[in-house]
């Protein structure tokens, strides 16, 4: 990592940091959904970005977290302490359930990803008895730990902050990893690591589970949020926003997903107050993006760096001597 990376990480988070004591409950608000819905885009990634697999049903794996962290709230006073965990193993449960989409490839995997995002649609919107059906589950009580509660948007951001921070120093030691080395090699070329040993449903299926853990966490971190989730949670545009996120800021990346997931969340939430075709603005987006970006705004900006690099190393013609 240059210098110029480290001090802007440095910059961004001493921002993160001061932003919230500027800002109103509106934009506090705005930059939590930007972490959470950025670490489901995050963990989506580990599969679009390092492992070649397209993943539509991750929205599935953030509702049945939430949902499960908020029915023990909220039905059987539970403490966070004891409901967050269960909420991400839910998740982890779920996903080794889907993990089996990792034998099919290409558009199959999407589909089947997919089906499986209706399945637990369809499941939280018919048990009305267990999951309140239409009406979801509402009035989660806010985290505490202890005698530590974060009652307000401002005091949550800082945990939701420090918790993606967290899950992304540790995603970033596993992409670097041999195992994460060996989800690239896989995404390069599978049958070449099939013939060097590796067994690469095995490693793929072990990155659909952790993605899945990433992906509870942010379930867990949505509900303390929102106080309230609903079947609507698990809907289809859930999980392609957070492959566009990942796609938009940079696939394989770590800060690509929260970039993208920035840039979609203000179009919706802001944008949207003064366009009513915001939903035309964040197609642009994309297609732009996919035209003259396919490696999303960070690889953009990595190219940009590289040519300026490029320019600078290479000789000026015009003072080349003549012959």
């Amino acid at each position: 990592m240059g210098v110029a990376a480290k001090v802007g990480i440095g910059c961004a988070g001493v921002l993160a940091l001061v932003l919230p004591q500027f800002l109103n409950t509106f934009w506090i608000s705005l930059l939590i959904q930007i972490l959470v819905f950025g670490l489901l885009a995050l963990s989506a990634d580990l599969l679009i970005g390092h492992t070649g697999l397209f993943p539509l049903g991750h929205a599935a794996l953030l509702a049945v977290a939430a949902y499960t962290t908020a029915i023990l709230e909220v039905r059987h006073a539970i403490p966070t302490l004891l409901a967050a965990p269960a909420g991400v193993a839910v998740a982890v449960f779920f996903s080794l359930i889907f993990g089996v989409a990792v034998r099919t490839s290409g558009v199959y995997f999407i589909l089947v990803t997919l089906a499986f995002g209706h399945i637990v649609w369809g499941v939280l919107l018919r048990w009305s008895s267990f999951t309140g059906g239409d009406n979801g589950v509402g009035n989660v009580p806010a985290p505490t730990f202890g005698p530590i509660s974060f009652p307000t948007l401002s005091s949550y951001y800082y945990l939701a902050l420090a918790v993606v921070v967290v899950c992304t120093a540790a995603y970033r030691v596993l992409v670097r990893s041999p195992f994460g080395l060996t989800l690239r090699g896989i995404r390069e070329s599978e049958s070449r690591m099939r013939a060097l040993g590796y067994n690469v449903v095995a490693h793929k299926y072990a990155a659909f589970v952790v993605s899945g853990l990433f992906a509870g966490i942010a379930g867990v971190l949505y509900i303390y949020w929102n106080r309230f989730v609903s079947p609507a949670t698990t809907t289809l545009v859930i999980s392609a926003e957070a492959t566009l996120m990942a796609i938009i800021g940079g696939t394989g990346t770590i800060f690509g997903p929260f970039i993208g997931s920035a840039i979609i969340l203000v179009i919706r939430n802001y944008v949207s107050g003064f366009l009513v075709q915001w939903m035309t603005v964040m197609g642009l987006v994309f297609i732009a993006t996919v035209l003259w970006a396919p490696d999303g705004l960070l690889g953009l900006a990595r190219r940009y760096r590289a040519r300026r690099a490029r320019d600078a190393t290479s000789p000026d013609m015009a003072s080349l001597p003549k012959r």
